[in-house]
């Protein structure tokens, strides 16, 4: 189920907590901060899973 979430919606999700984090160290508002690096951590997992999930389906060399 996971693999068949394009990776591109995972990538921006990342790219939004970077800049949330990054918005919260120059505010200095270390809530911002953590909650975008906490959605970091959710999206790398997102993308771990979905990468296992999807190798899990096809195989390593699956064309």
């Amino acid at each position: 189920m996971l693999g068949a979430i394009p990776a591109t919606p995972v990538y921006a999700l990342m790219a939004f907590a970077f800049v949330l984090a990054v918005m919260g160290h120059i505010f200095r508002d270390y809530r911002i901060v953590g909650i975008g690096i906490a959605i970091l951590f959710v999206a790398t997992a997102l993308l771990i899973l979905g990468a296992y999930q999807s190798y899990q389906d096809h195989g390593p060399l699956d064309f």
